[in-house]
């Protein structure tokens, strides 16, 4: 098998304990408390902008630039997808983007993930820093294509609170955007076969990181009092 294959056959354990997760349970059937989500998407937001510079930093250091160029498209891409789908989806609350990110410290959970990957991105080699990122595009594309499905299982003419969430994960268009991305990493792979234990240790590094992602905000982690 390939590279991205081989990773995400090995993560498959924690892709189970995602789906099987209360926030996606509710995600899915659209009962998740809508507080939760919002601390999810304030948290989303902070991590979205420190992925997409660890890409922007992995693009900068790849070796091919045509997929260099590709890789820093996907992170502008990202920030910009994804900044306006989290700022209708707090409108919808009557809060602003900026509101958000400015009252919500990122979780512990946040910071520790894309501080690993930030530090990757500038240290590591690049096929282990991509291997680090994949998981992300990887996790968000098989739950959209999942969870997509379950919005025409509904009633007629009832709406799915998380609608616009579940169709940006799962558009057609982002799923080629990962499998792209997954394809850088599998040539750096079978090119530079020293760096895939390494690799394979940042996949499986970041897919434990998603599962703590979604954790932290179906429980409002926050950081300790020393009181």
């Amino acid at each position: 098998m390939s590279f991205s294959a081989d990773a995400w056959a090995a993560a498959a354990p924690w892709y189970d304990a995602i789906r099987a997760h209360p926030f996606l349970a509710g995600l899915a059937d659209g009962t998740l408390e809508r507080k939760v989500f919002l601390r999810y998407i304030a948290d989303d937001a902070h991590y979205l902008s420190r992925y997409a510079r660890a890409l922007a930093t992995t693009a900068a250091r790849w070796p091919e630039a045509e997929q260099a160029a590709v890789l820093a498209r996907f992170a502008a891409g990202a920030v910009d997808a994804e900044r306006l789908l989290h700022e209708a989806l707090l409108a919808e609350a009557g809060l602003t983007l900026a509101d958000a990110v400015g009252d919500v410290e990122p979780t512990p959970t946040c910071l520790a993930y894309v501080n690993t990957l930030q530090a990757d991105a500038a240290l590591a080699p690049a096929g282990v820093a991509l291997a680090g990122l994949l998981p992300c595009f990887r996790v968000y594309t098989e739950v959209g294509r999942e969870l997509v499905p379950v919005l025409s299982d509904r009633p007629s003419g009832e709406n799915h609170p998380y609608e616009a969430w579940l169709r940006t994960y799962g558009d057609p268009v982002f799923e080629a955007d990962t499998r792209r991305a997954e394809s850088f990493a599998d040539e750096q792979a079978e090119r530079h076969p020293g760096t895939v234990a390494a690799m394979h240790d940042a996949y499986a590094r970041a897919t434990r990181f998603e599962w703590m992602f979604w954790d932290a905000a179906w429980r409002g982690e926050t950081w300790p009092d020393p009181t």
